[in-house]
């Protein structure tokens, strides 16, 4: 997970538990706190990281099929306009497609 939201998440984390130790002492003193509500945030951050962590994860697995296939397709390329490149003059290349001019 991120570490931009796991660290607000290991505090939250800390305060839930000293709040839910100290509750009594808490209310004694009138502070009311929502300790459901705090755990609730974590828990839909939790999923929400999770859930950005695999869309990072997909995202970087089609950005690697894009690069290779990219990649394919330069080989693929260069192979099929050298041969042309190399046995017919500049003025007739744009006629194969080819529009390089050295």
């Amino acid at each position: 997970m991120n570490k931009i939201y796991l660290e607000p998440m290991q505090k939250a984390g800390s305060l839930i538990k000293g709040f839910k130790a100290q509750a009594d002492v808490l209310s004694k003193n009138g502070i009311a706190a929502d300790v459901e509500k705090l755990q609730f945030l974590c828990n839909e951050l939790a999923a929400a990281g999770a859930a950005q962590d695999d869309a990072e994860a997909k995202l970087k697995e089609a950005r690697a099929v894009a690069h290779n296939c990219l990649t394919a397709l330069k080989e693929c390329y260069t192979a099929m306009k050298s041969p042309v490149k190399q046995q017919f003059p500049p003025e007739t290349w744009l006629s194969f497609g080819i529009v390089d001019k050295k």
